[in-house]
């Protein structure tokens, strides 16, 4: 769904509803098929949710690495440690800040 507007992700969401329904034969009524689109939308979003969260945390858990390794209390090191620590947690934020659809 990446790059899709919350109204394209909304309109893929309620076709694959209908085509969830049709599938198992059962009669869906527009209503049935909102109220199915309507818990698709909420699992997916969960579950971007937290993939979202584990990949800020693996953001972390690097920047941290490089603002603690013994490169970073090396005169030659520091600043590529520096800088790879703020360009982890440039990461993580930027993850973090991912709108969901």
């Amino acid at each position: 769904m990446s790059g899709q507007s919350s109204a394209e992700t909304a309109a893929a969401i309620q076709i694959l509803a209908h085509e969830i329904l049709h599938e198992i034969d059962v009669p869906g009524s527009e209503g049935m098929a909102s109220r199915v689109a309507a818990r698709l939308e909420v699992a997916v979003n969960q579950i971007l949710y937290r993939e979202r969260e584990r990949c800020v945390a693996i953001c972390k858990k690097r920047a941290a690495l490089w603002s603690n390794t013994a490169m970073a209390s090396s005169p030659l090191g520091r600043d590529e440690s520096r800088a790879r620590t703020n360009e982890a947690t440039y990461i993580a934020d930027a993850i973090r800040s991912i709108s969901p659809s």
